[in-house]
C-alpha cells in the first residue's frame, strides 16, 4: 500500500513538472599559462532534484541567494575534481560565478597549477548518484588541441596528457 502511495505521488509530481529527457553536463576546461579555466553547463532542475534527494526539501536555484547555499559548492567539490594523478589530493578549484540562463545553470571556476605536470586526472561524477543516465562531457583544451571525454555512472575519471 505504501509503495502504491509513493508511486502515485511520484506520477502526480512528474505530471506537473517540466522534466527534460536528458541528464547532461558539458564542461570546457582550458589550460593556459599555468591556469585552468573551467566552465560547466548543466540543467538547473537537475541540481534542485539532487538537493531534494539529499535534504528532502525543495530549493529554487534560480535565486542568487539559494545558489550561495554551501551544499552546492560542497557537492560540486565532492563530485568534480582535478589532480595531478589518480588518488592524489585534488587541486583547489574556486567558483567564480554561477549564472542562470533559462533552464540552464553555468558554473565558472578556476584553478592554478604549480609546475608543469605531464598529465592531469579529471574526476567527474556530477549527478551520477541521482540520475543513472547522467552523462558528463568534458572538453579539455591545451595548446592547439582539444580532448573530449565522456563520464557516466560507470566511468568517473580519466587522465589527460599535457604534451
Amino acid at each position: 500500500m505504501k509503495l502504491i502511495g509513493i508511486t502515485a505521488l511520484m506520477l502526480f509530481w512528474m505530471a506537473f513538472t517540466e522534466a527534460h529527457p536528458l541528464h547532461l553536463s558539458i564542461t570546457n576546461i582550458t589550460y593556459e599559462n599555468g591556469k585552468l579555466k573551467i566552465s560547466m553547463k548543466t540543467f538547473r532542475d537537475d541540481w534542485e532534484l539532487a538537493y531534494f534527494h539529499y535534504h528532502g526539501t525543495v530549493i529554487d536555484f534560480s535565486t542568487e541567494e539559494n545558489r550561495k547555499n554551501p551544499w552546492l559548492s560542497n557537492y560540486l567539490e565532492e563530485r568534480f575534481s582535478i589532480s595531478r594523478k589518480k588518488g592524489e589530493a585534488p587541486m583547489e578549484v574556486s567558483i567564480d560565478t554561477i549564472m542562470m540562463e533559462d533552464d540552464s545553470m553555468q558554473i565558472e571556476m578556476r584553478a592554478d597549477l604549480r609546475g608543469k605536470p605531464n598529465s592531469l586526472y579529471i574526476y567527474n561524477a556530477l549527478l551520477t548518484d541521482i540520475f543513472p543516465d547522467q552523462s558528463n562531457l568534458v572538453i579539455f583544451e591545451f595548446k592547439e588541441s582539444e580532448t573530449g571525454m565522456k563520464f557516466d555512472h560507470r566511468k568517473h575519471g580519466e587522465v589527460v596528457e599535457l604534451k
